[in-house]
């Protein structure tokens, strides 16, 4: 690639617009009429998600408990962003895509930062 290509001002195609993506996002919510409060949860998850390239059954049970971590400042400071977490949480676990051990190291986080603040 030479220097011209390097600093034009136009995305390549694989380039990643998280701006873009978001504003997909919550269109789509838009449709399944959530609450603002599921909406942004399901935004930040879903951002989460596509960031770290999390796959479904091998991934799911580290990448919820670094999405924990990440965002337990907001899960803390809302309860209706958190009731989201719980729920999410819960129907992760009834697919058996959670194991109970990560359902206890995340409530521990949130305990832990609670504790801590």
């Amino acid at each position: 690639m030479d220097l011209e290509e390097m600093v034009k001002d136009e995305d390549s195609e694989d380039e990643i617009n998280e701006g873009a993506r978001v504003i997909e996002d919550r269109r789509r919510l838009e449709l399944l009429g959530l609450s603002e409060d599921e909406k942004q949860f399901v935004t930040m998850w879903n951002s989460f998600v596509k960031k770290h390239r999390v796959l479904v059954d091998g991934h799911m049970n580290w990448a919820y408990e670094a999405f924990t971590k990440y965002h337990c400042a907001e899960f803390v400071h809302s309860t209706l962003l958190n009731w989201s977490w719980r729920v999410f949480m819960i129907k992760l676990y009834d697919y058996g895509l959670l194991k109970p051990t990560t359902i206890v190291t995340c409530y521990a986080i949130l305990k832990q930062y609670r504790e801590h603040k």
